[in-house]
């Protein structure tokens, strides 16, 4: 629903931040449902403040287009990660799966138990873990990105449910089944990455829709 670019934001006495910007579709500003899900990502975004998830620095309209300039995160996706690892038939070193994992635990367990300044749980949703959402930075530490079709139970932030979202292969299978999601879905998909980590394969991701929800559904795992 966005383009993604590099972009600099300027301010007085040469002051330069580099920022990820991410511009809504032209096409899409006059779509309601595309705008309310879009204003969502960023207020639920600009919420959270944790070291793993990537931060949200301003959040705008211009000429009709709705923009978010969020954190720019020097380096690569998971998803990089797993090709260049099947490419090479190697595993993924041990360590390294560790870390990605642990930090991943922490952005989502902050997410899950995050309290507004009223003290009201919010039980933040991302409902999109997967490879693509998770930026490896130079660092070597991991970044959580894409907060946009975040559940969040909260009368600012509600979503419906009864939508399926997000990317078929790391769903759980209330989430492919268009059911109510809890915490416990993130942690679903966390552990179909997890073993893709382990194993530079996939787990549930078949050559169609239909098999892949098949095999979600059964759930048959090989340790």
């Amino acid at each position: 629903m966005a383009t993604v670019h590099r972009a600099k934001k300027r301010g007085p006495q040469g002051f330069e931040r580099s920022v990820a910007l991410k511009r809504m579709l032209q096409h899409l500003a006059e779509d309601p449902t595309f705008v309310e899900s879009f204003v969502r990502e960023a207020k639920v975004a600009s919420l959270l403040q944790h070291p793993n998830i990537a931060q949200i620095y301003d959040f705008g309209r211009i000429g009709g287009i709705y923009y978010i300039a969020m954190e720019l995160v020097a380096g690569f996706d998971v998803r990089k990660l797993l090709r260049f690892a099947n490419r090479a038939n190697e595993p993924i070193p041990l360590h390294v799966v560790l870390s990605i994992l642990g930090e991943m635990c922490d952005a989502l367990e902050y997410a899950h138990t995050f309290v507004d300044e009223h003290g009201s749980a919010l039980q933040i949703v991302h409902r999109d873990i997967s490879p693509s959402n998770l930026i490896v930075s130079h660092t070597g530490h991991l970044k959580v990105i894409d907060f946009g079709i975040a559940k969040a139970h909260s009368r600012q932030l509600h979503t419906e449910s009864g939508a399926v979202k997000g990317k078929l292969g790391y769903m759980s299978p209330e989430a492919a089944l268009g059911m109510q999601v809890y915490p416990v879905s993130d942690i679903f998909s966390m552990g179909v990455v997890a073993w893709e980590l382990v194993t530079a394969s996939p787990l549930f991701s078949a050559r169609t829709d239909f098999e892949t929800m098949r095999r979600i559904r059964e759930a048959d795992v090989v340790p």
